[in-house]
């Protein structure tokens, strides 16, 4: 990636009158760097969605102690399920808000995929006998037919779904993305309304106001916890609950 380089207000000048393009050279660093970065991103998902996948048996059977532990259920899953469709382009799972200047990104959490794979839409049965559940959907909402596959978490055998309604696709998927984006707005309002409440009991105990305030005590839910994490934590508890491992 080239070096920032600094344009003058001359050479900004001179760029204007000839009638160039107005961007500088800096924001063109700016935007390749933005390129590169999403570029990675997407690679990071793509390796990220095929281990998943390739655990799916493990995280189906922890399933209920994944949606019991905050840290686990909130994992970012947006590139788990793909869909998508004609004149309605690709379902988008992340959103990114601009509020006071600040970037809020909210993804499809891993609890509201399991959510949606609760929907007998998103379940098809395997030749083995294993239940599975769709991860990728095309369709048009013209016609409303579809095309859709599943991967079997036990024989790994992909699973094709073809005429299923498109609209419930994206009618379940756009619904639990929703309630995410609901469950973020009133979460940040309660943590804020808990500072709030947290900062008065210091004022009472005797803290001056003069230079604290109410976002020194605003808290966050804590360290983000990776995919990569929750299966390595998985895979130790049923390897120490093992018979194999015990004394």
């Amino acid at each position: 990636m080239a070096e920032h380089e600094n344009e003058s207000f001359a050479e900004f000048c001179v760029r204007q009158k000839a009638g160039l393009q107005l961007v500088s050279e800096a924001e063109q660093q700016e935007n390749d760097y933005k390129k590169a970065l999403k570029e990675a991103q997407e690679k990071r998902y793509e390796r990220k969605y095929q281990l998943f996948y390739d655990n799916l048996d493990l995280i189906l059977r922890h399933k209920d102690e994944i949606l019991a532990t905050p840290r686990y259920a909130n994992i970012d899953a947006h590139y788990l399920l793909k869909g998508g469709g004609l004149y309605v382009g690709h379902l988008n799972m992340a959103r990114q808000f601009n509020i006071a200047g600040n970037v809020v990104i909210i993804n499809l959490r891993l609890a509201s995929l399991f959510k949606i794979w609760e929907s007998d839409q998103f379940r098809v049965e395997c030749e083995c006998g294993t239940t599975t559940f769709i991860r990728g959907f095309a369709g048009s909402p013209l016609s409303g037919s579809s095309q859709a596959s599943a991967i079997c978490s036990k024989c790994k055998k992909i699973v094709r779904v073809d005429n299923r309604s498109f609209g419930a696709y994206c009618g379940i998927v756009n619904a639990a993305y929703a309630e995410d984006i609901e469950k973020f707005a009133k979460a940040l309002m309660t943590k804020w309304t808990l500072a709030e409440v947290e900062y008065e009991k210091k004022i009472v105990q005797g803290k001056s106001a003069r230079w604290f305030t109410v976002g020194d005590v605003f808290k966050d839910d804590g360290e983000i916890c990776e995919l990569e994490t929750m299966i390595n934590e998985l895979k130790l508890k049923e390897y120490e609950n093992s018979p194999a491992n015990d004394c």
